[in-house]
């Protein structure tokens, strides 16, 4: 509770008189401020009371009235006169601009001291922390005995609740309710989360505050370490206080501790991710544990996924990165990470964009990041799903990309499509092992001018001069190549052979293992 005017007018010994603003009688006082100038606003903050004998008010109606309006438009939450010095009462015109104003005006006795108002509410102001103070310290002992009993996150839920007379919800990061402590608490989870994921800032420092369906709600974050694990949402119908908000403060920590007391737990639980994911991609599964599991993370056996595989330097960093980006996007998601890849499911959307999924995460685990998508498949072809998302990093390694898609690959679907790598592999070493003996006993240079003549598409002054040779060299080591594989390089065909067999060495040269 704060001191109001109410309070100041009922404090022994001063004799106030309430003269006009009986309206604003509960506006809340937060300390008091003697001024003699026409215009104190610049030196107050609001909440204050300003004590005063009219010195700088002066005589005029006009200057009256918009000494009354400047008080009460900068929040001033009364203005005690003291009478018999410039005024032997309350002129008018401050009267009817106060009551006009619901602004509380109060006469001071001559006799009165403004020491004597400034200690009164001072002391009041002092027992009224210190109320607080105690009565936050009780609540803190309720929420930590919780703990103590190992209620867990429900029962620090449910402690704060009560504390506050309120309600209380927590989510989690796909927006799911951890624990609800009331009906009104579980109606407003979507809309809470929405409101999350639309406004909440970057970091673990935010706070917001809104207002739904008439219920004051203020959110904030519960982590450790640098990172969000989940969300508290505190509401009521009437203002949170100051009270409410350090006891929600208190409770942050608390939830902390039980999280991380269940961080083993949920260490164990990205494992199990893990082995389903496999099983998954395996087939392994019942169709009835399949359509549980994914219902689990929000996702549907009869709906569409992309598969993602990506690639930081972290890959731990880079998982909780995922989870926390993927959570905002709504929708069903499930992350896994994979030794040196983090592999994602997530429900298809037209909207998702490989090259700024990419950059977001890069940003947030401050280094870069690679991305491969697949194509969008059913469920049940999650195995093709990982297989292409895989080739699709597996490109961006060779190309030095941030992302792709599989359908961004060109020819080298062609050649990924061969998913056995022996199978690659016999296809290069068939057409380029002459080439790579005579390089090797005759330190010759067949295989990168074979490169650079296709790169550039037989144009001899262009390859030649990127090799810096001469063109009749480079014309000698085409007819060597034509030599020595019965190829002719005059052949669209063997030209665009030598091409995919040259793309398949660098591909096995950056191979994931489908």
């Amino acid at each position: 509770m704060t001191v109001s005017v109410r309070d100041l007018l009922d404090l022994r010994g001063l004799s106030l008189t309430l003269v006009a603003g009986s309206a604003g009688l509960d506006r809340g006082i937060r300390w008091v401020h003697i001024a003699e100038l026409d215009d104190p606003t610049p030196w107050l903050k609001g909440g204050e009371v300003v004590l005063t004998t009219g010195m700088g008010i002066g005589n005029s109606p006009t200057r009256q009235k918009a000494y009354v309006k400047r008080l009460a438009g900068a929040g001033i939450a009364g203005l005690g006169l003291s009478v018999g010095h410039n005024y032997r009462k309350v002129p008018k015109a401050m009267l009817d601009a106060a009551e006009e104003l619901d602004f509380p005006i109060l006469e001071i006795p001559y006799q009165v001291p403004f020491i004597a108002i400034t200690e009164a509410i001072a002391t009041r102001l002092l027992a009224e922390q210190y109320n607080q103070l105690q009565r936050a310290v009780d609540a803190q002992q309720v929420l930590t005995r919780a703990v103590m009993e190992a209620e867990g996150v429900k029962g620090v839920a449910n402690a704060l609740a009560n504390v506050i007379h309120g309600w209380a919800l927590v989510l989690d990061l796909h927006g799911t309710p951890l624990a609800t402590t009331s009906r009104d608490a579980g109606q407003r989870a979507d809309r809470i989360w929405r409101e999350l994921r639309e406004s909440r800032p970057e970091g673990t420092g935010f706070s917001l505050t809104v207002v739904d369906e008439g219920h004051h709600v203020w959110i904030q974050p519960i982590g450790a370490q640098g990172r969000v694990e989940s969300f508290l949402a505190v509401g009521k119908p009437d203002a949170l206080t100051p009270f409410d908000r350090i006891v929600a403060g208190h409770a942050l920590s608390l939830f902390a501790i039980e999280l991380s007391k269940e961080r083993a737990v949920a260490d164990a639980e990205r494992r199990m991710q893990g082995d389903f994911f496999e099983s998954l991609v395996a087939g392994s599964l019942s169709e009835h544990d399949a359509a549980r599991g994914l219902a689990r993370f929000g996702l549907t056996k009869e709906g569409k996924i992309f598969v993602m595989a990506l690639e930081g330097s972290a890959t731990d960093g880079l998982a909780w990165a995922a989870e926390d980006y993927f959570s905002r996007l709504g929708g069903g998601f499930l992350v896994s990470p994979n030794g040196e890849t983090v592999n994602v499911l997530v429900a298809a959307d037209d909207d998702l964009e490989p090259k700024k999924i990419s950059a977001d995460l890069g940003s947030r685990v401050d280094a870069s990041v690679r991305a491969g998508f697949s194509s969008q498949v059913p469920v049940d072809e999650i195995a093709r799903g990982l297989r292409e998302a895989r080739y699709a990093l597996q490109v961006c390694r060779l190309e030095g990309w941030d992302a792709a898609g599989f359908g961004d690959l060109g020819t080298y679907r062609l050649l990924l499509s061969m998913a056995d790598p022996d199978a690659l592999r016999a296809f290069a070493d068939s057409l380029l092992e002459p080439l790579d003996a005579y390089d090797h006993d005759h330190g010759g240079e067949l295989i990168p001018s074979l490169r650079s003549f296709l790169e550039h598409n037989a144009r001899w002054e262009t390859a030649a001069a990127e090799l810096f040779v001469h063109r009749h060299t480079l014309r000698y080591r085409m007819r060597k190549v034509e030599e020595l594989t019965g190829r002719k390089l005059s052949s669209s065909f063997d030209r665009m052979e030598f091409w995919l067999a040259l793309r398949a060495r660098e591909l096995q040269s950056v191979q994931i293992e489908p």
